[in-house]
């Protein structure tokens, strides 16, 4: 698998949050192909694990905010997760979505020439088992990294393929910033635009590991001037960061 290099870094790719969730409804097909009508590099999602264990594409595992119905992805069958409707409210009814599948988003950026970022969620961690799989599927890609709050599922990452690029969501109160150096199983941090100061940049700059920044809608003045040490940026408006 080709990693992303520093070469291909002269400038921040843009990795479109969801999608492009700013417009379109998050984590859906209608999302991702937006962002590759705005020219995204790349998409972010977040996988879980339905009962029978096929990966998704849905940031929570209580599906009552994204669809009013008050079950747990990992308590369906994919049979029965695939018949409920997503969206907003009062839309959804009549104009929602399915919840997409990995290996339907990773054929669509295979297709459409882009960078994939995997956040693997709870029920990744809960059932590692299952981790090979999500990977076999993921490694059609050339541009691919897996994220997670979860340093231990990351870990597994480079236990089954050591040349998969890895990335640690870092908080500010639960992250070791005294010691980033142990984290030696990632490749990258990415953070909140809130980490963007003292003392924790200049932390995740001496790291020398890739850095990419979530939480920003493209009118910060950071994005307008990117410094070099920004790798990229996980965006809801991916658009406004390609103009």
């Amino acid at each position: 698998m080709k990693l992303l290099t520093k070469s291909l870094m002269s400038n921040p790719m843009v990795f479109a949050h969801r999608g492009a969730s700013g417009i379109c409804f998050e984590n859906t097909m209608s999302a991702f192909k937006e962002a590759a009508r705005q020219k995204a590099d790349g998409i972010e999602l977040d996988i879980q694990l339905t009962k029978d264990g096929v990966p998704v594409v849905v940031h929570d595992v209580d599906l009552f905010r994204i669809s009013g119905i008050r079950k747990r992805v990992s308590d369906l069958q994919f049979s029965e997760l695939n018949c409920i409707k997503v969206g907003k409210k009062f839309l959804r009814r009549l104009k929602g979505h399915r919840i997409p599948t990995l290996r339907e988003v990773v054929s669509f950026c295979e297709l459409n020439d882009m960078a994939l970022n995997i956040e693997l969620k709870e029920t990744v961690s809960e059932r590692p088992e299952f981790l090979s799989e999500i990977i076999n599927i993921a490694m059609l890609l050339e541009n691919l990294h897996l994220s997670s709050f979860d340093p231990d599922i990351l870990k597994k990452v480079k236990g089954i393929d050591q040349s998969i690029e890895t990335a640690l969501l870092v908080k500010r109160k639960t992250t070791d910033w005294n010691f980033l150096e142990k984290y030696d199983f990632v490749n990258g941090f990415n953070f909140h635009k809130r980490l963007l100061r003292e003392p924790y940049i200049s932390a995740m700059i001496a790291s020398g590991k890739k850095l990419r920044v979530y939480g920003v809608t493209g009118k910060e003045a950071i994005a307008l001037q990117p410094p070099s040490h920004i790798n990229g940026w996980i965006t809801d408006f991916p658009g406004r960061f390609k103009k």
